[in-house]
């Protein structure tokens, strides 16, 4: 059975995921339709991907799983140094994609081509990045943390997502509702 930290991380990372591939499924479904998209919606799932990753989820990371890792497993920081180095440019990344997405939505089909781009680009490389997570770094953690260094992860996450308040945990709960909700024909 995996750690609870663990499980806490890789669902997060399955609703990044969820919404990586919404986003890019509803760009598609619009250009097979021939009709504008809901720029709304887009926005809202590019909102949810830099609002979760940048509070909640690379915080977990960056401030309480790598440092742990790296303590334990000196061999792995060049890995985590990468990886965090991508936390930095995935939001960035995401910055550019709104940016694009008013570009698409204020100059029109001339922008699609671009934001399409940016967007099949950026799910590419995140869904990568979770990847390397999920089965490179995280295995090494299970296999150099001791149960004590589990249970402390454990409390500091809880800790942690406690801090950031119930109603943000509630307003990403429903915005992700949202964004996963079956499309409306």
């Amino acid at each position: 059975m995996q750690p609870p930290a663990i499980q806490l991380i890789v669902e997060d990372h399955q609703a990044l995921a969820t919404v990586l591939r919404a986003l890019r499924d509803a760009v598609e479904r619009t250009g097979r339709s021939g009709h504008a998209p809901d720029f709304d919606e887009l926005r809202a799932m590019l909102f949810y991907l830099d609002e979760m990753p940048a509070r909640v989820h690379h915080a977990s990371e960056s401030e309480l799983l790598f440092p742990r890792i790296r303590e334990r497993c000196p061999a792995l920081r060049p890995v985590l140094d990468r990886l965090e180095a991508e936390h930095e440019r995935g939001e960035s990344a995401v910055r550019e994609l709104e940016r694009a997405l008013t570009a698409w939505e204020v100059m029109g089909e001339v922008r699609r081509e671009s934001f399409e781009l940016l967007l099949r680009t950026h799910v590419d490389v995140y869904l990568g990045h979770m990847e390397v997570e999920e089965n490179y770094v995280l295995p090494v953690a299970v296999d150099h943390l001791s149960p004590a260094d589990w249970r402390e992860l454990a409390e500091a996450l809880t800790r942690q997502r406690s801090e950031l308040g119930a109603s943000m945990a509630q307003s990403h709960r429903a915005l992700f509702a949202r964004i996963t909700a079956p499309p409306s024909t």
